[in-house]
């Protein structure tokens, strides 16, 4: 024995009703596009995310600051509530911890990233 599927004929479904607010998904297509040139319509921010991020580079003055506020921060999540507000994460004190702890100043400063150059700056 097999069981058959009966297909719905528009007999056996309900006719739908559209009540007075509600929109077919034609109208509202429509409606997106005329939006644009509705000037209280809100603006949404563009979602696409650009191709190539650009590293962050932060200065010595700045580590310095921020290091001072870390260590100056008292109370459970005062820490956590810098890094936040700061957009950083908590390597970046360790990191930054370490260079002033090593007293390299040259340590804060932004390293240039790649290879070393093999080349005489005199040339040859």
């Amino acid at each position: 024995m097999q069981n058959k599927v009966q297909p719905l004929t528009s007999s056996a479904v309900p006719g739908a009703e559209r009540r007075e607010a509600e929109r077919s998904e034609t109208e509202r297509s429509a409606a997106v596009g005329t939006a644009e040139a509705d000037p209280t319509a809100t603006v949404r921010p563009n979602p696409e995310v650009v191709a190539k991020s650009k590293r962050r580079r932060f200065t010595a003055k700045y580590k310095q600051q921020i290091l001072t506020k870390a260590d100056q921060a008292t109370g459970s999540g005062a820490i956590g509530a810098l890094l936040r507000r700061e957009g950083l994460y908590s390597s970046h004190l360790v990191k930054w911890r370490r260079d002033r702890e090593a007293s390299i100043q040259q340590g804060l400063e932004p390293r240039k990233r790649g290879p070393k150059s093999t080349r005489s700056p005199i040339g040859g």
